[in-house]
């Protein structure tokens, strides 16, 4: 039964943060009241069936989903536009993170908006690599890549699909600012340095930046990653 509380308190609070609401917020579409919600959240008294039933109609979930022992809503994962986090690296750039990760995700996407001659690998820093693959797809400006010393120039509705193990840089032009959507498939380990290193960059928080909280230091070395610090998006 312990486990079960813990399970469904769990789902509960996981779910409403899903859905960005608060308790006052869920109380009023589920027509239970907040402290009520707040104390099943913490554990603090056992709901009865009818107000487990309201509570996950609030929700829009399914009253099984409380107690399904495979927590298929731990590899789903929505992040709704305004729960997006907007990060900003002094006045070189911003970073909009476009989706939640889900336990284990390798897939991440990013939109990147970055000045002139701004980017990953910029003049007078070393290129970047690392194991995985990755997409620049240009929305506005123009992209200049390079990959194993091969130059693109990528302007709105061009992407480029490469693997990032390979030697490789990416900025703006010199002439304006540009904006992409970096989608990017890494290894956990190095998933985990690059979070941690935007967080510090962009002075934020793990959670704010990844959706978790913070992950295991990892030495970009181990991984096969280039520099990333804030003189890189």
């Amino acid at each position: 039964m312990d486990d079960d509380l813990k399970r469904i308190a769990s789902r509960i609070r996981s779910w409403r943060d899903e859905a960005g609401l608060t308790l006052q917020q869920l109380g009023d579409r589920s027509g239970v009241s907040a402290s009520t919600i707040h104390k099943i959240e913490n554990l603090q008294t056992v709901p009865t069936i009818t107000v487990l039933l309201k509570v996950a109609g609030g929700l829009e979930r399914r009253p099984s989903e409380l107690l399904a022992e495979d927590d298929v809503a731990e590899h789903v994962a929505v992040l709704r536009r305004d729960a997006r986090a907007n990060l900003t690296i002094d006045d070189r750039g911003e970073i909009e993170h476009l989706v939640r990760l889900i336990p284990g995700g390798k897939l991440d996407v990013w939109r990147v908006c970055v000045q002139p001659s701004v980017g990953a690998g910029m003049e007078g820093t070393e290129a970047w690599q690392f194991q995985g693959e990755m997409v620049i797809l240009v929305e506005e400006g123009c992209i200049e890549a390079e990959v194993a010393g091969q130059s693109y120039s990528l302007h709105p509705g061009d992407s480029l699909h490469f693997d990032p193990s390979l030697p490789h840089r990416w900025t703006a032009s010199a002439e304006r600012p540009a904006m992409c959507v970096l989608v990017v498939m890494v290894p956990e380990r190095f998933h985990a340095n690059v979070m941690s290193r935007i967080a510090t960059a962009t002075g934020s928080s793990i959670r704010e930046v990844s959706g978790f909280e913070e992950p295991s230091k990892v030495d970009a070395m181990d991984s096969g990653a280039g520099p990333i610090d804030s003189d890189a998006v």
